[in-house]
């Protein structure tokens, strides 16, 4: 299989994977395109692999979690410019109203948390595979998903404390 063909058949995977970690669409894209661009460069030894799907989507994930580490993704705000849309539109089903969200509770969690959690439940991977996905041990992942459904339980019953919600203790 060709790299395009792999892009053309996984595409769409791979970008909901990235929309559901970073919580932002645009971070998706960029986290996905840096991936991507390591997976080409690894093709020809990714390709040989029983499950390349899984590979990259590996590679995803490190992307997603490298990035959080920068300098300029930790130090770099961006600010509003105070423009107002022509139209005010209502969001038209509640379900997007559960996405909105659910990306927000997700976006409070520390960065492993949110992956973890992601792997497990939007992925439907099992202990022993999001542990692989993650390069850290089955207790680990235990540890890491429950602390984040923790977090989003309290979160979620305090939407407007989020000191609660990204700690997973009460605030002083």
């Amino acid at each position: 299989m060709t790299f395009e063909e792999f892009v053309s058949v996984q595409l769409p995977a791979l970008t909901r994977y990235a929309r559901v970690l970073t919580g932002d669409r645009q971070d998706a894209h960029d986290v996905l395109a840096d991936a991507l661009i390591v997976a080409h460069l690894r093709w020809r030894r990714i390709s040989k692999m029983d499950y390349p799907a899984a590979y990259v989507r590996r590679i995803v994930t490190s992307t997603f979690l490298s990035r959080k580490r920068r300098w300029s993704a930790r130090n770099v705000k961006l600010t509003a410019t105070g423009d107002l849309p022509e139209r005010a539109g209502a969001d038209a089903t509640a379900q997007i109203d559960d996405q909105n969200q659910l990306h927000g509770l997700l976006a409070q969690l520390p960065d492993r948390q949110r992956a973890a959690l992601v792997l497990r439940y939007f992925l439907d991977l099992s202990d022993q595979q999001t542990a692989d996905e993650l390069g850290c041990t089955r207790s680990t992942v235990r540890s890491l998903v429950a602390r984040g459904l923790a977090s989003l339980r309290i979160a979620n019953a305090n939407p407007q404390d989020t000191t609660r919600a990204s700690t997973g203790k009460d605030a002083p």
